[in-house]
């Protein structure tokens, strides 16, 4: 399917299929969306597609010449480092006003570490041509509305690369792009994660959003670009549903529209509900369980250590266990496991890392204590 079908897709789909008519309609009256072109960011080819009532591309230094306040969403590709400083004010300015800045790859380095510091960073590695599988780590975020239920319609499974999960979607890394670490724990949202990436590469996140400044600014970026060439056409979709979510989410907390998710925004997805079901009924010591101890009582006012585990050497842990966090178990997973050690629920290194800025233990919510 061309880019221009997939996007057609998408928005029909809003349309007919995820209750989403009022703000596609909406989007399309008021969104506006800018978009700046980078050496290997080609933002064109699929902004051109998505609805929207303004939809401009221009080149780096164009950027000097435009009136960002009048745009919703600004996107700056990759690398950015053509930018001129000059302009990194106005940018700053733009997203301190309210404004929603997307960035991709390499600028993480050139407009994220040089305008916005202190949140994430290039961890200094780089990727090979790769297409990666990436798992969904919060469903339910707005960004990611309808991604996890569309992905797994039957058209797109038949599309879809036999070592890639039902839930998962596969997304194309250039040679050399930079691994996304994250600096600031509490402020930042890991929404989509690779395990492939952080197995190879050193780091999980492939799409991470922030709030920056006190008028509802906010920063999105992701590795690799939006266009996705060799992501198949299930990534390319889910990448589209994406791009036209986060514009859909900008409008509507700008024109005040406000909805419940439907039901099929998280179907067969293991909610956080489920998850911690999994972990608070009392089990024997099974395979791909663990023994759960009552609560005694304690509730919120408890505390839990977090232990890393060695998972060598555990009698009651399986690799196929799921992560309490992000509900996907430990077979591709080759870094650090944490568990907590009241209840024993396990986590990946970096979910561990996001659940400690909520405080308590996913599963039994305890106060989690290094």
């Amino acid at each position: 399917m061309s880019l221009k079908d997939i996007y057609s897709e998408v928005k029909k789909r809003k349309m007919e299929a995820l209750d989403k008519k009022d703000v596609v309609e909406a989007v399309e009256k008021h969104g506006k969306i800018l978009a700046i072109s980078g050496r290997y960011e080609k933002p064109k080819k699929v902004i051109d597609h998505m609805y929207a009532s303004v939809k401009n591309v221009i080149k780096e230094k164009e950027i000097m010449k435009e009136n960002l306040s009048q745009y919703d969403v600004v996107l700056i590709g990759c690398p950015g480092s053509d930018i001129p400083h000059a302009a990194y004010p106005k940018v700053k300015e733009f997203v301190t006003n309210g404004g929603w800045l997307i960035t991709t790859d390499w600028a993480i380095q050139s407009i994220i570490e040089n305008i916005f510091p202190g949140y994430i960073r290039w961890n200094r590695a780089k990727t090979a041509d790769a297409v990666v599988p990436c798992q969904i780590i919060q469903p339910n975020h707005p960004f990611l509305e309808g991604v996890i239920s569309e992905i797994q319609q039957s058209k797109w499974q038949k599309q879809t690369a036999k070592n890639t999960k039902r839930n998962e979607f596969r997304w194309w890394l250039e040679t050399r792009s930079f691994p996304i670490q994250i600096i600031n724990y509490e402020a930042v949202r890991v929404l989509i994660n690779s395990w492939e990436i952080q197995n190879k590469w050193g780091e999980s996140p492939v799409l991470v959003e922030f709030d920056y400044g006190k008028m509802g600014g906010r920063i999105i970026h992701m590795i690799s670009h939006t266009h996705l060439q060799k992501g198949g056409a299930k990534g390319k979709y889910a990448s589209a549903l994406i791009m036209t979510n986060i514009l859909d989410e900008k409008v509507s907390q700008k024109m005040g529209i406000s909805k419940a998710q439907t039901a099929g925004y998280v179907s067969n997805w293991e909610t956080p509900q489920t998850q911690q079901q999994i972990y608070q009924t009392p089990r024997t010591n099974q395979q791909n369980t663990y023994i759960t101890p009552t609560s005694g009582g304690s509730g919120l006012t408890g505390t839990s250590q977090i232990i890393e585990l060695d998972a060598s050497n555990s009698d009651n842990f399986s690799y196929t266990s799921k992560c309490v966090y992000c509900g996907y178990d430990f077979t591709e997973h080759t870094g650090k496991i944490f568990i907590c050690q009241e209840c024993k629920a396990p986590y990946h290194e970096s979910c561990i890392n996001m659940q400690i800025n909520e405080g308590i233990c996913k599963n039994c919510s305890r106060i989690l204590l290094w």
